[in-house]
């Protein structure tokens, strides 16, 4: 019925426009049933297990059949590629309230009472870029006045796309953004190669860390941009701001004391030939956890912009200076607000975030949404990077098996809701990047996706692992 419907509107509105000498684009109709289930463009995902398949299916809706919950918080999730989408459902007398939302945008409530079982339009989103989207069903565990139930149900989506308009362009990966992972404690192209291959596309980045022990260490060359002489994907180098352990402090950095180090490091980037590296200066001092942890709001700017122009007064041309929090609650400053020691817009061109699966879990699609939105969130800090003109990276980011009850543990949805959050942003011009974090020594996050278990690799997540294939395997979205 919806086929027939949809490909009829289409040839009237083509003959019409003909007709009336006005030139359009081409536009081509998909349908998106119920019942295809997946996590791939053209289907749509089920949170959890509290959806159902329909019997007694009403006539009127595609195919016979529809998914339908009663339960708060149930969440359906439809990918799809295209420039407007017709969201249906089905009017029922137990109906409740839907919230709808494409892209993460402001949500639309649709009452879905209706006195008999009828086919109803849920929800219409238009003028969309031509790019992959999603759009969330949510049952907000509320009726109206009129309904004792909480009934609501999706039956199709229909999806309008200009076929002559091209997807963003890619970078190595295939994907719309740059992508990779944290380089592994070997610091070796090989195990981050390893790693991109199982899920089946090359890695653009390789997160490395430098040694915190010594200046020379830091600044000079080292492993991390020895070992990956040659390779053809972009660095991440993350440094910290002075050696630990060595009674240096960001009062004095602030003073310029260091600035001759880093005058060393920006040259030791010129002889490597990694100028165009994005440097992950001083990340996450809204934790409590480094030495740099801004205590001082004051001391870490002064420092930071030190650090920032000694590298650009030496590095031809200048690395990428990306600034980065970790995600959530912020220990520090003491005024819990992470962009009270913000170093300003002349001396940061990234903006960051850690962001796991962790204090809090995102538990459930609503989960992640408030605390996505909330001060210390993804989105939150996006925004705000977006107001500055500034790019955004996800430096790491991972599921969290390592963390107890603080943590997701194997969460596949997490791994789909980053994912989708990541392509809704991709053309937008400000995010830029992210990297996976594949962890699974004891005492840390857990989010390992490939390594195989060992006396110190103890944390696995198959079920991420397959989630994390799919969505990122070459094949996805284009």
């Amino acid at each position: 019925m919806w086929r027939g419907l949809a490909v009829a509107v289409a040839a009237l509105l083509a003959l019409a426009t003909l007709q009336m000498g006005v030139a359009t684009a081409q536009i081509t109709t998909t349908i998106i049933a119920d019942t295809a289930n997946g996590t791939g463009p053209g289907q749509v995902n089920y949170a959890g297990d509290n959806w159902s398949p329909c019997t007694g299916c009403l006539a009127g809706s595609l195919d016979g059949s529809y998914h339908f919950t009663y339960d708060q918080g149930a969440v359906a999730t439809i990918r799809f590629t295209g420039t407007d989408i017709t969201i249906n459902g089905v009017g029922h007398p137990n109906g409740g309230i839907a919230s709808i939302a494409v892209d993460g945008g402001p949500p639309t409530l649709v009452d879905t009472y209706a006195p008999v079982p009828t086919s109803i339009e849920l929800f219409h989103g238009v003028n969309l870029q031509t790019e992959f989207h999603t759009a969330t069903i949510v049952n907000t565990g509320k009726h109206s006045t009129r309904s004792p139930g909480t009934f609501v149900a999706f039956d199709s989506a229909v999806v309008g796309t200009d076929a002559g308009a091209p997807l963003p362009a890619g970078f190595r990966s295939g994907l719309p953004w740059q992508s990779g992972t944290w380089a592994n404690l070997l610091q070796a192209p090989s195990v981050t190669d390893a790693f991109c291959q199982s899920r089946g596309t090359p890695c653009d980045l390789a997160n490395v860390y430098v040694a915190r022990n010594s200046w020379t260490n830091i600044v000079e060359p080292s492993f991390a941009e020895q070992n990956y002489a040659g390779w053809p994907g972009r660095l991440v180098i993350t440094v910290p701001p002075y050696p630990e352990g060595q009674g240096n402090t960001l009062a004095t950095c602030a003073t310029g004391a260091y600035d001759s180090y880093w005058r060393t490091f920006g040259n030791t980037l010129n002889t490597t030939g990694r100028q165009g590296s994005i440097i992950r200066l001083a990340w996450e001092a809204n934790g409590n956890w480094y030495e740099w942890s801004a205590t001082n709001p004051t001391a870490y700017i002064n420092c930071w912009r030190h650090i920032v122009t000694a590298i650009r007064s030496t590095a031809t041309p200048d690395p990428v200076m990306s600034w980065t929090l970790n995600a959530h609650y912020s220990q520090n400053p003491p005024s819990h607000n992470p962009l009270d020691f913000y170093p300003g817009d002349a001396w940061v061109d990234v903006v960051g975030l850690d962001n796991y699966d962790n204090y809090p879990a995102s538990r459930t699609y609503a989960d992640f949404t408030s605390q996505a939105n909330a001060v210390g969130g993804i989105t939150w800090l996006y925004n705000f990077a977006r107001s500055h003109g500034k790019k955004f990276g996800v430096g790491e980011w991972g599921v969290s098996s390592g963390a107890g009850a603080n943590g997701g543990g194997d969460n596949p949805d997490f791994i789909s809701w980053m994912y989708d959050w990541f392509r809704a942003r991709a053309s937008g011009g400000t995010f830029l990047d992210e990297m996976y974090f594949n962890v699974c020594s004891p005492g840390n996050v857990g989010s390992n996706l490939n390594a195989a278990p060992t006396a110190t690799c103890v944390f696995r997540n198959p079920k991420s692992a397959v989630r994390y294939r799919e969505l990122w395997s070459r094949n996805i979205g284009k």
